[in-house]
């Protein structure tokens, strides 16, 4: 078998021999669960994950009622143990109690941020409408006064007066309303609107706004800030002893304005560079300090119970613990106590000894209790194949107390989000044992934790899963056969590659003869370039064995683990003829021996022809001021595709053939030249094929030359 060498440049190798170095892998490394952010995906059900990625049973949260709109926007207490609530966008309020929600009636205008409680009345503010309403316990609805303002974000009561947080035309406004009448009590003009509000307890307020994200302390009928957060606006306020606790987000009062709360995330995206939500402590002397931040999360409402400061967040309605203590930040700076299925939890208010967590995306009322829940769920986040997995054995790193439990399940499915499609929940399994599941291109493991013992809980360290990727052989999309002569190299071209007479297809594909990309290109006779179009599934590297299939006889290998996509072999000691190449990709480099795939594209049919054409019946006969060139070029192998004459050998006159047309092996020419263009006695006519081969001929002025 004959090998033919592909033009090579190797750089020089200076120094200790090369060694072998191990190759890259497609295979999934096993994916560990433990810290915090492993388990930010998943969803949590009656357990808690810790800052330090421990799962334990958390309090026990149940829903108590849905509401038939989307949004919840205002929830205030009823006196009662009920709630009065605002929802959807056509001003629809209704009324929790007994365990049931009910209509209670619908106000002019839009969206109800703001209410509050007056007697046995509601006092409410549609958005947009500049008015106040009363509204009955019958449902009746009455005007109560006009304000100047467009937006009401909080409102609180004391007697028959009420205090507004707004945002008007001229910036953030603090109004003071009674029945008939309202008046401004201060406004901040840089500011777009005071966004909450809660006493400050020496008889002032503190607010936040939109805008830059203040706090704002309203105190004696002047304003004095007290902190800029950094975010587009404080959503929530809560205050104990002489710490102020502060909720920042960006980027959701315009959705709250607009009535588009987003819907809850599907499965966690990628972490943007911005901060979606944080929040901040400010002690007695107004020094502030980050007690948690999210880039995943905006914070909506805050609630001190207990030592603990809860958070509740979207757009997957978490719920965060931290310690509203030094002390107790020293030991677990926060934790998450699960989520309640929705977009948002938007508010946190008492009722009675447990808390009522109002949520949206859908409207719903969920109760969170002091007593640890009995069993809780975690259902990990999506584990993908790369395009298609087998699932391995998992282990389980866990401290199991008596009276309590940890079951580990899997199940797997084709589509990223989990459906009817997706096989059910696996028994549960031993730590190590290995789940009987089909390969997928999705999976997703749950850990089950139970307690018969009050207070008693397992503590989930962590979970290791192994999988192996499926490979996937080389998908070839084509080959591009490059035009003869052009050469392809990743370093420059040797000195021998030549500055011969470049053909103008090839020139525009040789930029300066020089740089193409990560390639470099150039002319020489002889050579012949292809272009790889191949890419592998599982993303690994290839390596390609190259062999040229004449039409007769056998093959001639070229190369072997070729690693570009690029290849060039010089044609010159092949003879002339039809032939294909054969090019086989593998994915050697990046999988097991025995595990390599691999697959193969033969391209069309080239010509290799180095036999130059030949020009005979030459004439150049002088008739008055002009000369009358015959000539005839023939070619073998191809179609002619270039003639010119020359009387100089420098400057060349293109011609066309009779029929004007380059379309066949043998071409006749007659052509018309005005004798001034001719300045010698000897004329010089070129030939030249498809395939770059070129031939020559010379004839005297005025009588016949001779074939050649």
């Amino acid at each position: 078998m004959r090998r033919l060498m592909p033009f090579l440049v190797l750089p020089a190798l200076v120094g200790a021999p090369a060694r072998a170095q191990m190759p890259p892998t497609s295979l999934a490394s096993p994916a560990t669960f433990s810290g915090f952010n492993d388990w930010l995906g998943s969803d949590l059900q009656g357990v808690r994950v810790g800052a330090d990625g421990r799962i334990r049973l958390a309090p026990h949260v149940r829903r108590v009622a849905q509401v038939p709109e989307g949004v919840i926007w205002c929830a205030v207490p009823d006196g009662s143990g009920g709630f009065f609530l605002s929802a959807g966008t056509e001003g629809r309020l209704f009324h929790y109690t007994g365990g049931s929600v009910k209509p209670l009636g619908q106000v002019k205008g839009g969206i109800v941020f703001a209410m509050a409680r007056v007697g046995q009345d509601l006092v409410v503010a549609p958005s947009g409408e500049g008015k106040l309403f009363r509204v009955t316990p019958g449902g009746d609805v009455k005007p109560f006064a006009d304000i100047d303002a467009r937006l009401v974000w909080a409102m609180s009561a004391t007697g028959s007066e009420l205090t507004l947080a707004a945002g008007g035309e001229r910036g953030a406004v603090l109004l003071l309303a009674r029945e008939g009448t309202s008046r401004k009590l201060a406004e901040l003009p840089e500011e777009t609107a005071f966004t909450c509000m809660i006493p400050d307890g020496q008889g002032g307020l503190y607010l936040g706004t939109h805008g830059r994200g203040l706090v704002v302390r309203y105190r004696a009928d002047r304003l004095e800030t007290l902190f800029a957060s950094g975010f587009e606006e404080i959503r929530a306020l809560a205050q104990r002893g002489g710490d102020l606790f502060v909720g920042a987000s960006t980027g959701v009062a315009n959705r709250y304005a607009s009535g588009s709360l987003e819907a809850r995330e599907g499965y966690l995206a990628a972490p943007g560079v911005q901060t979606r939500g944080a929040v901040f402590r400010l002690d007695g002397d107004g020094v502030p300090a980050t007690l948690w931040q999210s880039a995943q999360d905006h914070v909506y409402a805050l609630a001190l119970r207990g030592d603990q400061l809860l958070v509740g967040t979207g757009n997957r309605s978490r719920l965060f613990a931290l310690p509203a203590t030094a002390g107790g930040r020293d030991r677990e700076p926060f934790a998450v106590l699960g989520d309640v299925g929705t977009g948002q939890a938007t508010a946190l208010l008492p009722a009675g000894s447990d808390l009522m967590v109002v949520a949206s995306n859908p409207a719903e009322l969920h109760l969170l209790s002091d007593t640890q829940a009995t069993a809780g769920t975690l259902e990990s986040r999506i584990l993908k194949g790369a395009p298609l997995a087998d699932w391995g054995r998992s282990y389980l790193d866990a401290d199991i107390p008596a009276g309590t439990g940890v079951e580990l399940q899997f199940r797997s499915g084709a589509t990223e989000t989990p459906d009817g499609s997706w096989s059910p929940w696996s028994p549960p399994l031993r730590s190590g044992e290995r789940p009987n599941l089909k390969p997928s291109r999705f999976a997703q493991f749950r850990l089950r934790l139970t307690s018969s013992r009050g207070g008693a809980t397992p503590a989930v360290e962590g979970v290791r899963v192994h999988w192996a990727n499926r490979n996937l052989a080389p998908m070839w999309e084509g080959m591009e056969i490059m035009p003869p002569g052009l050469v392809i190299t990743r370093t420059a071209p040797p000195d021998d590659i030549g500055i011969e007479r470049v053909p103008l297809e090839t020139q525009k594909l040789i930029p300066a003869l020089g740089y193409a990309g990560a390639e470099k290109r150039s002319f020489r006779r002889g050579a012949q370039a292809f272009v790889f179009r191949v890419s592998d599934p599982n993303g690994d590297a290839l390596a390609f064995n190259i062999r040229l299939m004449p039409e007769q006889g056998g093959p001639i290998e070229l190369a072997r683990a070729w690693r570009e996509r690029f290849f060039t072999f010089d044609t010159l000691p092949v003879p002339d003829g039809r032939y294909r190449l054969e090019v086989e990709a593998s994915d050697e480099p990046s999988q097991p021996i025995n595990g390599a795939e691999r697959s193969t594209w033969r391209t069309a049919t080239f010509t290799v022809d180095h036999t130059p054409p030949t020009i005979s019946e030459v004439s150049a006969l002088a008739e008055g001021d002009n000369l009358r060139v015959r000539f005839v070029a023939r070619d073998a192998a191809s179609a002619l595709k270039e003639a010119a004459l020359s009387a100089d050998g420098e400057h060349w006159l293109q011609v066309a053939p009779d029929d004007r047309v380059f379309d066949h092996a043998e071409e006749r020419f007659e052509v018309v030249i005005p004798r001034s263009r001719v300045k010698g006695d000897r004329l010089v006519i070129r030939a030249v094929d498809q395939n770059g081969n070129e031939a020559a001929a010379s004839a005297p002025l005025g009588e016949a030359g001779r074939k050649r």
